[in-house]
């Protein structure tokens, strides 16, 4: 909405992982938006008429500051943390390799892209984060052990980040699903019924919901179940 006597300033939204599942249906939504950048980010790289394709791994430095280069210290800041993995097995049976690099992409790599982000955010001083968690956040899950506590982490670092940022415009938001069917699942041999899943879009429609969300108010957590529940 316009205010009487202002610009209106464009929207600059940043996604991780946006190639595809919740990260793709997210950035379809957002396409939509009127006078908006739309920077996202994914090894694949990004298809979407009109968004700045940044194709790279959340882990990488580099990735970090090319998204960076490309967002303005004004208007609207906001950071979709999307971008996931979820090694499962035992974790006495995983490997260093297998572990540490979900450990490198669920936590360190939104860390990684918030980074450089968060001073142009409070320059801009009406800014989001919101990190796409997991049910597995407060509830841990026999076979994903690397999971939960990454996410757990997730959870705890944008608590954390919102409470220093918070007085500069900054708000934080945490979205915790439960089983979504998106590509996570394909290379798992056992997994709930994809159709009792809740499909990709809902999670998106939910992001949506807080970047249009007034800003006389901060969602902190959302927490969104399939009918039948966690699964």
């Amino acid at each position: 909405q316009r205010v009487r006597g202002e610009q209106i300033m464009k929207r600059q939204i940043v996604i991780t992982g946006a190639s595809s599942g919740i990260g793709l249906a997210a950035a379809q939504l957002c396409s939509e938006f009127e006078d908006v950048k739309l920077i996202l980010v994914s090894r694949r790289g990004s298809e979407i008429d009109g968004a700045v394709s940044i194709k790279g791994d959340v882990t990488d430095p580099a990735t970090a500051a090319a998204v960076a280069d490309e967002v303005e210290p004004t208007g609207e800041i906001v950071l979709v943390n999307n971008a996931g993995i979820a090694p499962v097995g035992l974790f006495e049976e995983q490997d260093f390799a297998e572990w540490s690099r979900g450990v490198d992409v669920n936590l360190t790599g939104a860390m990684r892209m918030t980074h450089p982000l968060l001073p142009k955010m409070k320059q801009a001083g009406q800014s989001r984060i919101i990190n796409l968690l997991s049910i597995a956040s407060v509830q841990s899950f026999p076979g994903a052990a690397v999971y939960c506590a990454t996410k757990a982490g997730l959870l705890s670092f944008g608590n954390a980040i919102s409470a220093e940022a918070r007085n500069d415009g900054v708000m934080v938001t945490a979205i915790l699903p439960g089983s979504v069917d998106t590509p996570l699942w394909d290379p798992m041999d056992q997994h709930p019924p994809r159709e009792d899943m809740m499909p990709a879009s809902a999670v998106a429609e939910a992001i949506v919901g807080v970047i249009k969300s007034p800003r006389d108010r901060v969602i902190e957590r959302i927490d969104l179940m399939p009918p039948k529940g966690i699964l």
